[in-house]
């Protein structure tokens, strides 16, 4: 898919992208996920008004689902 196709779709799913980062999706997965870059997506949701989350807020997040993840990444 061509860079200008993905952000098309980005735009036509709108409301499925805001909604998937308001629950908690990181950006970087959404991005990777519709094969757009994170600062074109991070200057969609400022220009769509969604309110972005701190470094802070994102590694919170980060460790929270790392933690409640069941599937460990440790070799024995």
């Amino acid at each position: 898919m061509d860079r200008a196709a993905a952000r098309e779709r980005v735009l036509a799913d709108k409301d499925t992208v805001i909604k998937r980062y308001v629950d908690e999706e990181s950006l970087a997965s959404i991005a990777r996920a519709y094969g757009v870059l994170d600062a074109w997506l991070t200057n969609q949701f400022i220009t769509w008004g969604v309110p972005l989350r701190t470094h802070a807020q994102a590694m919170a997040l980060w460790r929270q689902h790392r933690a409640t993840d069941t599937e460990s990444t440790f070799r024995r």
